[in-house]
């Protein structure tokens, strides 16, 4: 398959990026890594009248702080993936990009296209939410910071303009000493994900100082399971009290029938893969210094 007739333009800087981008008009689309885009139009889902390649533009950087972890737009996967010093400050990263594709695609792809794609089995989408991040995007307006939260509208639709470009991602840290646990269970390692859970829980003594949970193969977007992570907090946690929240967080969810999986055995997975998720994570927490 070969992708319909296109424009394309090469951008030199963020502000070359942004003229092209909104001059090309509302159907162009921006080319970075590429590895979700090219398929899409060589399969005619996508047929943009211009690509914007930003593949040579300067954000890349990965900034690593106790309170916040940044990442450049066009930091290559595997880049993160072996960022030494974000392994060593916040394992979950590493935890969370191993389950990202297979290596071919995590040398070429980026994490500022996989959240403007925003496919709801994505794992960086699942990342941001779970930590309270931001996107930052830039137009000729000028810049402006979107809570994850906010940004992802429903599957494939997020609340970028046609004429912004996302450049870096902001992780928050929790306060106090954390741990965190990332799974997710695909037809094979690599696929896309059937449902996946992530968990970041900081510990006082025994009990829970704060719990963040998040999931998808729930909704078309990743969602927080809020009143489960309010319940936790003061508790200590046994099996099957793990048990007990993992079913409650995915109890009610409006998960979707697909050609891989049924709306309830992506369920009956959420309540598995979170259970799992928070006892890894209580342990790793009380292993902590």
């Amino acid at each position: 398959m070969k992708p319909p007739p296109f424009d394309y333009y090469r951008a030199d800087t963020i502000e070359h990026a942004c003229r092209l981008l909104a001059d090309a008009g509302e159907d162009a689309r921006l080319l970075a890594g590429g590895q979700s885009l090219i398929p899409m139009m060589n399969l005619r889902l996508a047929r943009p009248s211009a690509l914007v390649d930003i593949g040579r533009l300067p954000l890349s950087d990965i900034e690593v702080a106790s309170s916040r972890v940044t990442i450049g737009a066009l930091a290559r996967h595997r880049q993160v993936l072996e960022h030494e010093a974000l392994r060593a400050a916040a394992p979950l990263f590493a935890e969370t990009y191993e389950f990202i594709a297979h290596p071919t695609v995590r040398n070429a792809g980026t994490a500022g296209g996989s959240v403007a794609h925003a496919d709801p089995t994505a794992e960086i989408p699942a990342l941001l939410v779970l930590l309270d991040g931001e996107i930052e995007a830039v137009s000729a307006r000028g810049a402006r910071n979107i809570a994850a939260g906010d940004f992802f509208k429903s599957a494939f639709t997020t609340a970028l303009k046609p004429d912004e470009i996302v450049t870096s991602l902001s992780f928050h840290m929790p306060s106090r000493r954390w741990a965190g646990c990332f799974l997710e269970l695909a037809e094979r390692h690599g696929d896309f994900a059937l449902a996946a859970a992530g968990v970041v829980l900081a510990r006082d003594g025994d009990k829970i100082a704060e719990a963040r949970i998040v999931l998808t193969g729930a909704e078309s977007i990743p969602v927080r399971a809020t009143e489960v992570e309010a319940s936790l907090r003061g508790q200590t946690l046994t099996e099957a009290q793990c048990a007990d929240a993992g079913a409650a967080a995915a109890r009610d969810r409006r998960s979707y029938d697909d050609i891989r999986a049924s709306a309830e055995y992506r369920r009956s997975l959420l309540s598995e893969l979170t259970s799992r998720a928070l006892l890894t994570a209580y342990r790793r927490a009380g292993a902590q210094p």
